[in-house]
């Protein structure tokens, strides 16, 4: 399977001339090829495939010294991109959104394949100017396998960074035997069946919630358009992307222990985009990044050759966990404990939703009302490695 490996670049003044105008040419093949397509078909009714892009692209290489004098990789890769966008677009089981044009200043990421770059020691060759002003990469760890292609990006808060597409196996661990269910909150971010495997919320956001808004007023004084908005923008979105790192680095690591844990590990099939229109609770949810982290946990047992598996969430609050009995129509969200009229249990009402979403118990079909019909597996939304 595949995996990205993402590491920092030092990048110097120059270097990071020469890249934005790598930058600024896949922003031009992106447009120009976009408008050529819609033309063609708005008028004539002919598909541009990426063969007739390619084309063109050859065209406006000998047209352009500007964009002849820069890697065309980067503008090969870009029109793969726009060609799959399209065939998405036109997808009718799950189409995609109509392909937009990249204003200036939006677009600061450009990739290489394997035969468009090549690693020397702490240096990342080939990615501008032919390989004659090389990038120096942070190794914090060791690449697993030669990568496959690269991507070159600049985020918001200015860091430069090199994102490397490498093979790797998955480490077989075997059984442990050991099956849960994961109800995610608020007041504690998850409950398991085992108490010493539960995860308390750090709650990144409101930590940082007092900087974030003294550089946002900060912001707010300067002029538009000046230099000193500038960087204010960018000291604004330093603070950000510090609390999405956090974030991120803490949902790998918490995510790991689960999986290496646990074969198998049920979790709720939620609609965070639905959840969120609370405003009561958005900023909360939002701050815990439950569907991230759902997606690093399927991934993180997926390396391991374990198991998460969706399930869905109805009723898994008010059923009991011992009897099977609906034993409440509504539990609201202060009451944190749930007994049951039938058998007598009494047990916290996360606990009781995590043994509910184990899904050995969806398999013996425990759950009134429930059957294994209702159970999708989990596939990761991205393949972000720790």
């Amino acid at each position: 399977m595949e995996a990205r490996y993402t590491y920092r670049l030092q990048v110097s003044p120059a270097q990071q001339r020469a890249l934005q105008e790598v930058f600024d040419s896949c922003r031009f093949v992106w447009n120009t090829s976009l408008g050529r397509w819609s033309d063609l078909w708005r008028y004539e009714q002919v598909p541009l495939g990426y063969v007739s892009m390619a084309a063109e692209l050859t065209d406006w290489r000998g047209r352009y010294e500007w964009l002849a004098a820069v890697p065309v990789t980067p503008q090969q890769q870009v029109q793969r991109d726009l060609d799959k966008a399209v065939r998405a677009f036109y997808d009718k089981e799950h189409p995609g959104r109509r392909p937009r044009f990249k204003k200036k200043g939006s677009h600061s990421t450009a990739s290489w394949n394997v035969n468009g770059f090549s690693l020397r020691g702490d240096r990342l060759c080939g990615a501008v100017k032919g390989g004659r002003t090389p990038l120096r990469v942070v190794w914090s760890r060791a690449l697993p396998s030669v990568p496959k292609s690269v991507t070159v990006y600049r985020d918001a808060a200015g860091r430069w960074w090199a994102s490397f597409v490498v093979r790797i196996g998955p480490e077989d661990l075997g059984a442990t035997g050991a099956t849960t269910g994961l109800d995610v909150g608020l007041a504690r971010f998850a409950t398991t069946e085992f108490a010493d495997a539960d995860i308390p919320n750090p709650r990144f956001a409101r930590q940082a919630a007092k900087a974030l808004a003294r550089s946002q007023r900060n912001l707010s004084r300067k002029v538009k358009g000046s230099h000193n908005r500038a960087k204010a923008k960018t000291a604004t979105a330093k603070v950000a992307a510090h609390t999405a790192s956090q974030r991120k680095d803490w949902q790998h690591k918490q995510a790991c222990k689960l999986a290496r844990r646990l074969d198998r590990i049920g979790v709720e099939d939620l609609r965070i985009k639905n959840m969120v229109r609370n405003r009561r609770l958005s900023r909360a949810i939002s701050d815990a990044g439950w569907g991230d982290f759902l997606s690093v946990l399927a991934w993180q047992a997926r390396k391991v050759g374990h198991e998460v598996v969706r399930l869905d969430p109805r009723y898994t609050t008010q059923t009991c966990s011992g009897c099977g009995a609906k034993a409440k129509h509504r539990l609201g969200l202060a009451e944190r404990t749930f007994w049951c009229d039938g058998c007598g249990l009494v047990e916290d009402r996360d606990r009781n939703a995590a043994r509910n979403l184990n899904p050995d118990r969806w398999d013996k079909s425990v759950r009134v009302g429930q059957g294994v019909d209702g159970r999708k597996t989990l596939v990761p939304a991205g393949t972000e490695a720790a």
